[in-house]
């Protein structure tokens, strides 16, 4: 089964850390692998249809110190619908109102093509970038410029929506927000970190490997780390089955299930 990463801080960060531990996550998930960050307004997507670990282009990422971003999406990908291939990786990417949209998805979907897209068209094969394009679909047929809280409850309604054709777990971002919805059914599971000063060390589950975050990080940072299951010895709290969290700027600010008191 695929997984997810999602990361959303208040200051620009090098993804080396998590990706890290996600990159893992590639051995039980060798289809595919991609990250979504975007260095400024505009989004940058790199990936792979091969095996994460196998990837000299995800080690270096890895090591890489000039990729920073507020937002990274990452996925690691098994196949269940779409043959192996590039246009079939995750994240997918769309231009909508002068925005770049990226989106990754967990699960599967049944009877998908039945979700109208409008002007938007898959370029692979895959139930989940149809499920994007439909998503953007109801963006724009909505004329949603700017998110706000009655954007956020319509959301959480469309996404249960789609969730009802299968198992639908997803993050994606306009570069300004990080969406994040796991399933209604609670399938795979969702969970989340937050990051914040003052920092210490943690260690990875996927590698003995352990690191000072004292000494990366920026005492002013703070965020968020997402991800389908977790990655460090931190406290990850999971998602509610059919939930919704939204992030800004490193900050928890809309959950259609629990109170965000950072907004």
């Amino acid at each position: 089964m695929c997984e997810l990463l999602g990361m959303v801080f208040n200051l620009p960060v090098r993804p080396n850390i998590s990706f890290r531990g996600f990159r893992q996550r590639g051995e039980t998930n060798p289809h595919g692998w991609g990250i979504a960050f975007y260095p400024d307004e505009s989004a940058q997507i790199i990936k792979e249809p091969i095996k994460a670990k196998q990837s000299l282009l995800s080690k270096f990422l890895q090591d890489y110190q000039e990729i920073k971003s507020k937002i990274f999406i990452g996925h690691v990908r098994l196949t269940s619908v779409g043959i192996k291939s590039h246009k079939n990786t995750h994240p997918f990417q769309r231009e909508l109102g002068g925005k770049d949209y990226v989106f990754a998805h967990n699960g599967t979907l049944s009877n998908y093509r039945n979700l109208e897209l409008g002007r938007f068209n898959p370029i692979g094969e895959t139930d989940s970038e149809h499920a994007f394009c439909h998503l953007l679909n109801l963006i724009e047929t909505r004329g949603i410029k700017e998110w706000n809280n009655i954007c956020f409850d319509w959301l959480a309604e469309k996404l249960e929506r789609i969730n009802q054709y299968g198992n639908f777990n997803c993050i994606f971002s306009d570069g300004k927000f990080l969406f994040c919805y796991h399933d209604k059914n609670g399938y795979n599971g969702l969970c989340f970190v937050q990051r914040k000063p003052p920092y210490g060390q943690i260690q990875l589950l996927d590698e003995d490997w352990k690191i000072n975050l004292a000494e990366e990080k920026d005492p002013e940072q703070t965020g968020y780390i997402i991800a389908t299951r977790k990655l460090t010895n931190e406290q990850w709290k999971n998602f509610k089955p059919g939930e919704l969290i939204i992030f800004k700027n490193g900050k928890m600010i809309y959950s259609n299930q629990r109170n965000t008191p950072e907004t």
